[in-house]
C-alpha cells in the first residue's frame, strides 16, 4: 500500500569528483520537466596528487558523505565521471552491416592498437554514433577505454558513501551534455554553432569547444585564478583564451565561463568586448525549475561550478 504514496519523480545524482572539491547535483524529472532538487560543494583539503585514484577511496567517500548530508540528497543512483586524462577515446569507422557480435569483436581488435596495456586490465565500451557523412554503408563508432582499477576506485567511493553507480561517464561527455541542455539560454537564440567553455580552476584552466553534444577541441591553459586581482586576471584570461582558440577556425556561437572564477567582476563583459563573442557565466539550471527551499542568491553564485555535475545528473535519465 505504501506504493501509492511514493514520489513519482525520477531522481538522479551527478557526482563530480575533482582535485579540489566534490560537487553533487540532484535532479528530478516529472512529465518531461527537470527540477534542481539540491546541490552541494565540499572542498578536498590536502590532495596534492594529479590522480585522485592514489587516494584511499574511503577518505574521498567521507567528503562525499558530508556533502550529501549538506545537500539533503534523496537519490541513491549516481553518475560519476572519469577525468579525460585517464580515458582513451577513439573514433572508428566500420561496415554498417556488421552484427552486434561482429561489431564488438572488431572494436576489441581495434582497441589493441591504441591501448598501452593488456586488454584484460581495461574496461572497454563503445557507442555507434551514426552513419559516416555521405557514406551510409559505413558507421562512426566511438571507442572508450580506461583501466579497470580506475573504474573500481570511483565505484568504491560511491559505495562507501551509500550510493550506486548507475553510469560511469567521461568528464568531457558530461560537460558536452550540460552545454547541449542549456544551449538556448547560452546563445540567447536558437542559433546553431560551437560553444567554447572555459572552466577556471585554482591552478589550471581548461578550454573546450562543444557542438551538437560533442567536444570538438579541448586544451589545458596553464594559468589559474589564485592570488590575482581582477584586472590582471582579466588580461591574463584574455591572452590565454585567445591563444587557445587560434587553431579553431569555425565561428563560435558563444563563450561560456564556468568554475569558481567565472563570476569575477567584469570578466564576462571584458571578454565579450575583446573577443567579439557573446559571453556569459554558466548557469546549467537556467531552463529548469528549482526547489523553492534553495536560496536563489547562493545558487546564482554556485551554479558556474556545477556544470559538469549537472551534465552527469542528466546522464542518469537516458
Amino acid at each position: 500500500m505504501s506504493g501509492y504514496f511514493r514520489n513519482a519523480r525520477q531522481r538522479y545524482l551527478g557526482v563530480d569528483i575533482g582535485l579540489h572539491a566534490i560537487k553533487v547535483v540532484e535532479l528530478s524529472r516529472s512529465h518531461g520537466t527537470f527540477q534542481l532538487q539540491g546541490y552541494g560543494i565540499e572542498p578536498l583539503a590536502g590532495v596534492l596528487l594529479d590522480d585522485l585514484t592514489g587516494v584511499d577511496p574511503k577518505s574521498a567517500a567521507q567528503a562525499l558523505v558530508k556533502v550529501l548530508g549538506t545537500a539533503s540528497v534523496v537519490a541513491r543512483d549516481a553518475v560519476v565521471a572519469v577525468p579525460d586524462t585517464q580515458v582513451i577515446c577513439k573514433n572508428l569507422e566500420v561496415d554498417a552491416g556488421l552484427s552486434e557480435e561482429d561489431l564488438e569483436l572488431y572494436v576489441r581488435l581495434e582497441a589493441e592498437q591504441y591501448i598501452p596495456y593488456a586488454l584484460d586490465e581495461v574496461a572497454l565500451d563503445f557507442e555507434v554514433l551514426g552513419c559516416v557523412p555521405n557514406n551510409p554503408e559505413r558507421l562512426n563508432v566511438l571507442l572508450v577505454t580506461c583501466r579497470q582499477q580506475t573504474l573500481d576506485w570511483y565505484e568504491a567511493v560511491l559505495s562507501h558513501a551509500g550510493l550506486k553507480a548507475r553510469v560511469i561517464a567521461v568528464q568531457a561527455h558530461a560537460l558536452a551534455r550540460a552545454v547541449e541542455a542549456l544551449t538556448p539560454s547560452v546563445t540567447g537564440l536558437l542559433t546553431p554553432g560551437a560553444v567554447a567553455v572555459v572552466d577556471f580552476a585554482p591552478r589550471t584552466t581548461v578550454l573546450s569547444v562543444v557542438q551538437q553534444g560533442q567536444v570538438l577541441y579541448s586544451r589545458e591553459l596553464l594559468f589559474g585564478w589564485d592570488e590575482l586581482e581582477d584586472q590582471a586576471f582579466n588580461r591574463l584570461a584574455l591572452q590565454h583564451i585567445r591563444r587557445a582558440l587560434e587553431p579553431f577556425v569555425e565561428p563560435l556561437a558563444s563563450l561560456v565561463l564556468s568554475g569558481a572564477a567565472a563570476s569575477r567582476s567584469g570578466l564576462s563583459a571584458w571578454l565579450e568586448a575583446q573577443l567579439g563573442v557573446h559571453t556569459q557565466v554558466a548557469n546549467p539550471f537556467a531552463l529548469m525549475s528549482v526547489n523553492p527551499l534553495l536560496t536563489p542568491q547562493a545558487l546564482l553564485c554556485d551554479a558556474p561550478m556545477l556544470l559538469t555535475a549537472c551534465g552527469l545528473a542528466l546522464r542518469g535519465f537516458d
